[in-house]
């Protein structure tokens, strides 16, 4: 019999756990959101986000389907929740890859339940697209461009003929009036990517393009996401400087997303908490940056990140 607090009454109580599907039930239970659910994000909408939020809801009230255009990182997808959460719509997603294939967006039979009720509606599980279309819910296509062209196919009819053909039930349903479909991707030029049919380019009539955000904007991003008083102003400028020096410095292929100025800004403000400092040193915003950004980034063949990097922070911050 292991001792009370013992190691191995540690790891049998955690087996018992493991096979105790109460306790995941418990928690499953509290943790089930509906498609309506949507967290609220300050997200900053003005010059670019403003534009494109104002073309694709004018899209949506035209009845038109919109695209955005932007590399990896620029707030795509948090743009395209708060439409949805404006519209006081549902928020299917699907990330677009080589491995989705079109049972992925349609759905597929659940083989207990059709072993107890055969092949029927009852023994289908549906996909997102497909529950996004029932319901007039806002379905993002993320990296669309990316998505192998008999999969985005599968979408055509839905898209033009707002009708969608479930393969496995032999039936067509008709898709609600409500439903809007968005697709996110990045440039063509980027890797990894592919130019879409021109059968689908037809079907969405509205593209919006983002970058990088301006100076200005990124920083309300980056205290958005930070509580400002723990923030030091000096320390919020070299990260930016770091950042931005980063999209134009030439060895670097694809630089940091607004992602990793928040993540440097975050990782700061903890550091400074561990170490009871009030004002960050740029040797330490170089220490944090050498954590964030060498994997961040994408350098030119035969360079070295952690270098590349080195070299940047001993440019802006005058260490390395």
């Amino acid at each position: 019999m292991p001792k009370k607090g013992s190691k191995n009454e540690i790891v049998e109580s955690n087996l018992k756990n493991k096979n105790d599907g109460s306790k995941f039930l418990e928690l499953f239970e509290k943790s089930v959101i509906s498609s309506e659910y949507l967290e609220e994000d300050q997200l900053i909408i003005e010059d670019q986000y403003e534009m494109a939020y104002e073309g694709i809801m004018d899209a949506y009230n035209a009845g038109l389907y919109a695209g955005l255009i932007g590399p990896v990182g620029v707030g795509k997808t948090a743009l395209c929740r708060k439409i949805a959460q404006d519209l006081k719509r549902g928020f299917y997603w699907v990330t677009f890859s080589d491995l989705v294939r079109p049972s992925t967006l349609i759905g597929s039979f659940d083989p207990t339940l059709v072993f107890k009720v055969g092949y029927s509606p009852k023994s289908f599980v549906p996909g997102p697209f497909t529950l996004a279309c029932l319901e007039g819910a806002v379905f993002l296509a993320n990296e669309f461009n990316r998505g192998d062209e008999y999969v985005l196919n599968s979408l055509l009819d839905a898209l033009e003929e707002k009708r969608l053909y479930i393969p496995q039930l032999r039936t067509w349903i008709k898709v609600h009036e409500d439903f809007f479909f968005i697709s996110a991707m990045n440039p063509v030029e980027l890797k990894g990517t592919r130019s879409l049919p021109q059968a689908i380019k037809d079907r969405i009539k509205v593209w919006c393009r983002l970058t990088y955000p301006s100076r200005k904007t990124e920083e309300k991003i980056v205290l958005s996401k930070c509580p400002e008083q723990e923030l030091d102003r000096n320390a919020l400028d070299l990260i930016l400087d770091l950042v931005q020096r980063c999209r134009s410095y030439q060895k670097i292929e694809k630089p940091p997303s607004i992602r990793s100025s928040i993540g440097m800004a975050k990782m700061l403000i903890s550091r400074m908490h561990r170490e009871n400092i009030t004002k960050p040193t740029n040797d330490l915003i170089a220490q944090v940056a050498s954590l964030i950004l060498p994997e961040a980034i994408d350098v030119l063949p035969g360079l070295n990140p952690v270098e590349v990097v080195r070299e940047l922070c001993v440019e802006v911050l005058g260490f390395g």
